[in-house]
């Protein structure tokens, strides 16, 4: 009988900042790199995800710190074609920040709530979320 090994890639370390704004993606970027002191730059290629046969699109921000090489994420998590993470379907936007960077400014929460048109933000356990691979494209 043969033996199968699972290598499992052992979870990244980031965390994810829900975000709850009405605007759209560009105008909550601005918003934020103002806030926070970023440089959130639009992706030349979006995240895709396929269900039932439909490909929805959703537009990626990133940031890279260039002293530590550590890097954020804006991800919408709204497209007109489907939500990207189900289960968090009140956050309207995702911003990915690996730990080493989180560690660094422990502040950036605050700064991502004093943000203009930012209502909410709130911490997720990236460990808790079923689809958060999604995220990390």
């Amino acid at each position: 009988m043969a033996k199968h090994k699972l290598d499992l890639d052992p979870d990244p370390e980031v965390t994810v900042i829900g975000i709850s704004s009405h605007v759209n993606d560009h105008r909550l970027c601005w918003s934020i790199n103002r806030s926070a002191d970023l440089e959130l730059t639009r992706r030349r290629t979006d995240i895709t995800d396929e269900t039932n046969g439909i490909q929805a699109r959703y537009s990626a921000y990133d940031h890279v710190d260039e002293p530590t090489g550590t890097r954020l994420t804006l991800v919408n998590n709204h497209s007109g074609d489907g939500i990207l993470l189900k289960e968090q379907r009140q956050a309207d936007y995702f911003l990915v920040v690996d730990n080493e960077l989180a560690e660094l400014r422990p502040e950036l929460l605050e700064c991502v709530r004093r943000a203009d048109h930012v209502l909410a933000a709130f911490l997720l356990p990236y460990d808790q979320l079923k689809s958060g691979h999604k995220l990390l494209l």
